[in-house]
């Protein structure tokens, strides 16, 4: 019998909830309790507290209420050194589209039943197990491409299929996150990258790369304009020919400002 429940406990997703509310955290906590597949690792109050908890437990998904004392759940996501899956709760709507613009996986408004907690918690658990299965691929090729990485002068490494692509980072725009892939714009095609945004970052900041948002990656010789966005954010344009806009974290555009001496 132990054969069979080890397997279980293994794919158990670590889920940890912000809320500062006790009635709603009383019934998240109750609603995550019915589900046999879900550790709930930790419990937040505000936002401070989030970010610590989420950088020391690591969890797969956080369930981030919206509007929290001190820090709210949009502003902390850029304040984290770990980057879970995230589903924004709150109790209004209108923060809808800039959730989305956070890269949560979902948004549920509150009050919600359980069948539509289900449903996103399903959807957070498909995105981890890609997460997964594209990070055991990278493990496997990891050393492989940082040796063919050096050995063309600073190349990055693109695959698709058969084929292999190497990319000059001068000629790169940007390079975005998304659903756990790193994405290398050079003004016509967007090349996979084994990568994550993480080392890359380490890996070009020589090359005038600056991250911007946990979810881009910028040259900054292919910056065309910079305005000034909501909330302290940045709007970059990049040179191409769609004139791609990539907006900032605050954090990020303090980064950028610092950098341009803007």
């Amino acid at each position: 019998m132990s054969n069979k429940s080890q397997p279980n406990t293994a794919a158990k997703m670590r889920v940890l909830f912000a809320e500062d509310e006790l009635p709603a955290r009383e019934k998240l906590s109750h609603q995550l309790s019915l589900m046999e597949h879900v550790d709930v690792v930790g419990m937040a109050t505000n936002g401070k507290e989030a970010i610590t908890l989420i950088n020391e437990l690591k969890p797969d998904v956080v369930l981030l209420d919206i509007q929290m004392p001190e820090i709210n759940g949009l502003e902390l996501i850029d304040l984290l050194n770990y980057q879970p899956i995230i589903i924004y709760t709150t109790a209004y709507d209108q923060f809808a589209i800039e959730a989305f613009e956070n890269a949560s996986t979902d948004y549920l408004l509150k009050p919600f039943p359980i069948a539509r907690l289900k449903k996103a918690l399903a959807k957070a658990q498909q995105q981890l197990e890609q997460q997964r299965a594209h990070c055991q691929v990278n493990s496997q090729e990891h050393e492989q491409t940082f040796a063919l990485t050096e050995n063309t002068l600073n190349k990055l490494i693109s695959k698709s299929g058969e084929r292999i692509f190497l990319l000059s980072p001068g000629d790169i725009k940007f390079i975005k996150s998304e659903q756990g892939n790193s994405l290398a714009w050079n003004g016509d095609t967007f090349h996979h990258l084994s990568d994550t945004l993480d080392q890359l970052e380490h890996a070009l900041v020589a090359k005038n790369f600056v991250r911007i948002h946990r979810s881009y990656l910028v040259n900054v010789d292919h910056i065309k304009e910079i305005q000034r966005w909501f909330n302290g954010k940045l709007m970059v344009i990049v040179n191409d020919d769609i004139k791609s806009e990539l907006s900032t974290s605050r954090a990020g555009a303090d980064k950028l400002k610092q950098l341009l001496h803007i």
